[in-house]
């Protein structure tokens, strides 16, 4: 049979442009998409589990002549153009684009061909719910197991992506034997000779029900398919950096490390080969930036002979039918010194792939941790819960039951943090690694001197506070901006982290004192404070001062002095000179953060003044750039909770 280009007619059906839902979900990081989602789904079809999956990525370029039915396809784009002339902008774009690539004398393209792989099993009679099927003509589907990577089947709009063309030719050798190809242009509807309007894909095949081609599509004179698995051909690959390959090979490293490590997956990137060989020189040799050094805590965790293995416990929710076998899921932890280590959990499901990392799981100490879901029953449920981009959990997600998702996945959390808790608190609750913190304290005597004449430099009264025993809700407040507020695993807790002991420090200096009842932390994030209404000069600033303007950068540490009594210490130092400051504290949720209510504030340095203390915020004068001081702050909060400062020019 003769092969053609065929576009369904849509007999009075939808009208698509040229805006594609499934390609919009990867827009703006097209390689790093690409990667993501054909590794996974080449996972996901792994024949032999003793052997590695090989993924090879490799471009070239050819004669436009070898493009199969190209005249037909530049027609098509014709039709397009006369469709849709003077009715969409970004419509007409994309045509005059794609005609120019289509009139070239060479075209690019980039092969992506697995091994090890079971091919496209279903090509044959094009069976609904078969790979193949699944893969080239049904739409937001996945008929993947449950243990699989992929649950939208949206995943396979990223090659499309990476087309100048919104085309693709699918070339398969599957595990029965069979050898099949077709082609599928995602671009968008037009109006024919005959005047019917297709629906918007096209499909090389040879059939009117668009079915495979019998036999595997040679465009890459340079390779050859001799054993079972796909390539998926993609021309006018055109992408957006020179450095295309490099952009391919921080993906691979970044979102698939676990897998190359334990022999499941090669990455091939034209003749840049990522193993288990390798790949610890690669990440050990990457740029020292901070997404960077977070990949190497991961790794670091697994090649550690210190690396501690917790098995998630067996689980039983009988309302809802669903248990969980134990070991379905295993933490992996590594306890590090001081500010060494990240004090994250990386999140992943079976195939060992990036989702995202959990954080504000413990302040007060240096750990890294990776949890990895590889029971079939647990796998299902989050698998569930994953978004189309496969970067988040949301319970909500989970449509059967969303309320026992969400017990499901706190459970979870509670697990992770009890198990970083008990099993490396009691190493620093005797004692804490200072090394380095001289740095920012200033002279032991010095302070002691300064405690012992605190009442002499005493110059302001304390304020009196009304506490109501009525609790409301804290106002939440945005989410920090800037370079600087990195998050508060490391730019909070510093270094040191929140050590339950320390020196008693008493009121150096100036002082000021304000109030607050149920101060929000990570375990309550209530909080309720009112200043005395008979107290002139306060009441203006009864609600909270909104930042008008970017923080300013600053030097930061904090220590617990006094848990029982809510003490810490501060050590900041201000990046810039200002007459008029203010400090800004609130209290970092997991989700969302809060205003942290101040009881009494002291400055040990006695050039700075603190000129009031209103809530949670804390008006200085004089500070001086690269000049640190020390702050001894009260909060009415007996535990520990993991707090953010911010400076602000006045």
């Amino acid at each position: 049979m003769k092969s053609y280009w065929n576009f369904p007619a849509a007999t009075g059906g939808m009208i698509n442009s040229i805006n594609n839902a499934g390609l919009e979900t990867f827009r703006g990081n097209a390689i790093e998409s690409l990667m993501r989602e054909v590794i996974q789904n080449a996972l996901d079809a792994v024949k032999d589990s003793t052997n590695p999956v090989v993924v090879e990525f490799s471009n070239f370029s050819t004669n436009s002549s070898i493009f199969p039915n190209k005249r037909e396809l530049v027609r098509a784009f014709e039709l397009c153009e006369s469709t849709w002339k003077g009715f969409n902008k970004k419509s007409e774009d994309f045509i005059k684009d794609g005609l120019k690539i289509l009139e070239k004398e060479n075209i690019n393209y980039l092969r992506i061909s697995d091994f090890n792989t079971k091919g496209l099993e279903g090509a044959r009679e094009g069976k609904l719910g078969t790979p193949w099927s699944s893969l080239v003509k049904e739409a937001g589907s996945s008929n993947k197991d449950e243990s699989s990577g992929g649950s939208f089947g949206i995943g396979k709009s990223a090659p499309f992506l990476n087309s100048k063309l919104r085309t693709l030719f699918y070339s398969s050798f599957d595990i029965t034997g069979y050898k099949s190809h077709i082609g599928v242009a995602n671009i968008m509807s037009f109006k024919k000779e005959n005047n019917l309007t297709t629906l918007g894909n096209g499909y090389f095949t040879n059939t009117e029900n668009s079915l495979a081609i019998p036999g595997q599509l040679m465009l890459d004179p340079d390779f050859n398919r001799i054993e079972t698995g796909t390539d998926i051909f993609i021309p006018a690959f055109e992408p957006s950096t020179d450095d295309w390959e490099n952009e391919a090979i921080q993906s691979v490293l970044f979102n698939f490390f676990i897998t190359i490590f334990r022999k499941q997956l090669v990455v091939k990137i034209n003749e840049f080969e990522i193993n288990h060989r390798n790949i610890e020189l690669l990440i050990n040799g990457l740029d020292d930036n901070e997404e960077n050094r977070t990949l190497k805590h991961y790794f670091s965790l697994l090649i550690s002979k210190k690396t501690s293995i917790v098995p998630y416990p067996a689980k039983n929710y009988k309302r809802a039918n669903i248990s969980f076998d134990e070991g379905e899921a295993e933490l992996y932890l590594l306890n590090g010194e001081a500010d060494e280590l990240n004090r994250r959990v990386l999140m992943t499901r079976k195939t060992g792939m990036r989702i995202f990392e959990q954080k504000n799981i413990s302040g007060s100490i240096s750990f890294t941790g990776i949890l990895m879901i590889t029971g079939p029953n647990m796998n299902r449920i989050f698998k569930q819960m994953e978004n189309p981009a496969h970067n988040e959990w949301s319970p909500k997600r989970y449509e059967k039951d969303p309320k026992i998702a969400d017990k499901i996945y706190a459970e979870l959390r509670k697990f992770i943090r009890d198990t970083v808790k008990s099993k490396f608190q009691e190493k620093i609750t005797d004692e804490m690694d200072a090394v380095g913190l001289s740095d920012f304290l200033p002279n032991k005597n010095l302070m002691l001197d300064e405690s012992e004449n605190k009442t002499e430099s005493l110059n302001k009264t304390i304020k009196s506070i009304i506490k109501k025993d009525k609790i409301q809700d804290t106002k939440k407040v945005s989410k920090r901006k800037g370079k600087e507020t990195k998050e508060i695993e490391e730019q909070l807790v510093g270094e040191y982290g929140i050590s339950p002991t320390g020196d008693e420090g008493g009121n150096l200096g100036n002082t000021q004192s304000d109030g607050g009842s149920n101060a929000g932390g990570t375990g309550d994030t209530g909080g309720n404070n009112e200043l005395d209404p008979t107290m002139t000069g306060l009441n203006d600033k009864e609600k909270q001062r909104k930042p008008s303007k970017q923080p300013i950068a600053i030097q930061q540490k904090y220590i617990c002095v006094d848990k029982s009594n809510g003490r810490y210490r501060f050590i900041i130092q201000p990046k810039k000179t200002i007459a008029n400051g203010r400090l800004v504290f609130r209290v970092l949720g997991e989700q969302n953060d809060y205003d942290l209510p101040i009881r009494q504030i002291s400055v040990s340095n006695p050039k700075v003044t603190i000129e009031k203390l209103s809530s949670n915020t804390v008006h200085l004068n004089s500070l001086n750039k690269d000049e640190q001081f020390i702050l001894n702050v009260v909060i009415d909060y007996p535990n520990y909770c993991v707090m953010e400062v911010e400076l602000y020019e006045n």
